[in-house]
């Protein structure tokens, strides 16, 4: 689950950084976040802090496991004595290497709920454990939910248990307290070192609690000037400082990458062959047809013709008219009866129309010219 963060981070001693004992840890998408606080009086604890908050985001352990998180420990103290150097030390440094370094430790971890709780309204996982003085406050709209492990400011005022880079045969008095509550979108988790938490914690039973979204909005500067206001007036421990403000955020969809458009190639233009021009085809109906007018108007004009010649005795004029025209218009009709079969129903009514007003226009014409 990811975390949006805001990290402040000054030593007791802004001129001289290199003695900052705190240390912090994050995997901001994974929604793991740890802080130490190394003990000044011991030796190489700015080391010992470091290693510590290194180690649980990549191997975040379980102290409730006691033989996986004696081997875990057991590892992080080989580091430790890999990594200092001690050739150059002083004969009281000397002294405190047979008892090592000591820290705090701190560290939550925000992750989906194995399966949601009735009444828990999409909740999340809030995770951690915490020995000695860091602390975390719970942040919801402005309000404080909860604190952890300490709940008031006089609780400082006690030797926190450490946890050390040596092992001096107690590690089985080693008493982490366990977080295991639910948390939303938009929470604000404070994790911080205890001059930063005892302030707070004083603040808030005061009736005045820290304004954490104020500072989210900080940059260093205003933070700066803010921690140098509140030592100057006794109301911080002159003390390293370490602050980290986390919001937990929905997991961020990573954006698909769009494949850019490419340009279709240019493909040379089709040769062509020159095409031979085809002569126009028609269908037969259109052929019949053609064909009948043709015949019609070749026939009718040598009827015309013929017209005033004498028909035989044997019939009148009209009725030998008649019955030669129907003779030589069934004869050219007969010629193209194929081309016909296939015509569709309207086409031969349009014929028998188109034959009786020619029928009708001989007759006319054949009575016209008699008179």
């Amino acid at each position: 689950m990811p975390l949006e963060t805001r990290i402040f981070a000054i030593p007791k001693d802004p001129e001289h950084p290199e003695q900052y004992q705190d240390a912090y840890g994050l995997n901001a998408a994974e929604g793991i976040a740890v802080v130490a606080d190394g003990v000044s009086s011991a030796i190489f604890s700015r080391q010992w802090a470091n290693i510590l908050v290194n180690a649980v985001p990549a191997d975040i352990p379980n102290p409730a496991e006691k033989d996986f998180f004696a081997a875990w420990l057991a590892q992080r103290r080989q580091e430790w004595s890999e990594q200092i150097d001690t050739s150059g030390l002083a004969w009281f440094q000397k002294a405190k290497l047979p008892t090592g370094a000591f820290s705090t430790l701190l560290w939550v971890r925000v992750m989906r709920s194995e399966s949601e709780e009735p009444g828990s309204f999409g909740a999340l996982r809030l995770h951690g454990f915490a020995i000695g003085d860091s602390c975390l406050f719970h942040v919801r709209g402005g309000e404080t939910v909860r604190t952890f492990p300490l709940q008031n400011a006089d609780q400082f005022q006690d030797n926190p248990i450490v946890l050390g880079s040596v092992d001096l045969g107690r590690d089985d008095f080693l008493e982490f307290n366990e977080l295991d509550e639910h948390c939303y979108h938009d929470d604000l988790l404070i994790l911080c070192t205890d001059a930063v938490a005892e302030w707070a914690l004083r603040e808030s039973e005061a009736g005045n609690p820290p304004n954490w979204d104020e500072i989210w909005h900080m940059n260093d500067g205003q933070w700066e000037d803010q921690v140098a206001q509140l030592r100057e007036t006794r109301q911080m421990r002159y003390d390293d400082t370490t602050l980290l403000l986390l919001r937990v955020v929905p997991k961020l969809v990573e954006p698909k990458l769009v494949e850019p458009e490419l340009a279709e190639p240019e493909l040379a233009e089709p040769k062509t062959e020159p095409v031979e021009e085809q002569p126009e085809q028609t269908s037969p109906i259109e052929e019949a047809v053609k064909a009948m007018e043709t015949a019609a108007a070749n026939e009718a004009a040598g009827e015309a013709s013929e017209a005033v010649t004498e028909p035989p005795a044997e019939q009148s004029s009209e009725e030998a008219a008649d019955d030669d025209w129907a003779k030589k218009f069934k004869s050219a009709g007969e010629q193209f009866t194929e081309g016909l079969e296939i015509a569709s129903g309207q086409a031969l009514r349009g014929l028998k129309k188109w034959k009786d007003k020619a029928m009708q226009k001989y007759r006319d014409k054949l009575k016209k010219d008699r008179k």
